[in-house]
């Protein structure tokens, strides 16, 4: 079976500096959005960017407006729409327009949507998924797969901690759930930690996210787990720069597509 990844390009407003400054690319804020989505352009011209190694890519509203989506359609690649407006201090979403964003996922041929939260504590860890499973209700009813992305942060003190109640607490909300959803979780520390909620109907697939880590790491971890594929951002476009020739800028995406799929274990 294939273990096709989701690419994580969906980088906002706040986030693209760091993209920018990874890729080793001067930017001002007036022309950034127009710089990073320069970018993705050339991530997915290369050959390897197809729909034998990527079944979806997750994308930025303003990627979105730029066109990204019928290119992605010519190589088998479906898209996903990024709906948050980014975190609270407690790590729940800050509020945003669920019904414009479902109207414009559907008007731009998005399959799916996806919502980042982060837990920070287990004091807020139901706040989170609360209003996570509560959003993406309303998503899945409209017609739409929505990722539920409650984000573990990497350099957490009690990252193993947080991520066994997680497991815990995501049961519960996925046996209440009507429809299907794909989890994107940080990859555990715990191998397998995440496998048996695929018993649950409601779950469509796991993949796991990066979340920091180099490309190497991320890719060991994920090869841990089975029945987990991957989501990654910067595990995907790491070593990329701008100054690189086409040839190099190629052969290093192209590695680090074939180490993700690779490391990927499809359930």
């Amino acid at each position: 079976m294939s273990n096709t990844f989701i690419a994580a390009m969906d980088h906002s407003g706040g986030s693209t500096g760091g993209v920018l400054e990874r890729y080793g690319q001067e930017y001002t804020e007036e022309n950034k959005m127009d710089l990073v989505h320069a970018m993705r352009l050339r991530m997915v011209a290369n050959s390897d960017f197809n729909s034998n190694n990527i079944s979806h890519a997750i994308l930025y509203k303003d990627t979105v407006d730029r066109g990204i989506v019928p290119v992605l359609e010519k190589k088998g690649i479906r898209a996903i729409l990024k709906v948050d407006s980014g975190c609270e201090e407690d790590g729940t979403l800050k509020d945003f327009d669920v019904v414009d964003m479902i109207h414009f996922a559907h008007l731009n041929k998005c399959v799916g949507t996806k919502m980042r939260s982060i837990v920070k504590s287990e004091k807020y860890l139901d706040d989170v998924l609360h209003q996570q499973f509560a959003i993406a209700q309303d998503i899945s009813n409209s017609g739409l797969i929505p990722i539920v992305e409650p984000e573990v942060p990497i350099e957490h003190e009690q990252k193993s901690t947080l991520e066994k109640s997680l497991k815990r607490k995501l049961g519960k909300y996925l046996n209440n759930f009507n429809g299907s959803v794909i989890l994107k979780l940080t990859l555990p520390e715990q191998a397998n930690l995440y496998q048996d909620l695929l018993m649950y109907n409601t779950v469509n697939k796991i993949v796991g996210l990066s979340g920091g880590y180099t490309t190497e790491e991320a890719c060991r971890r994920l090869s841990q787990n089975q029945d987990m594929t991957a989501s990654f951002s910067r595990g995907l476009s790491e070593g990329l720069l701008v100054t690189q020739s086409d040839d190099e800028f190629n052969a290093q995406l192209s590695q680090n597509i074939a180490d993700i799929v690779a490391a990927g274990n499809t359930p």
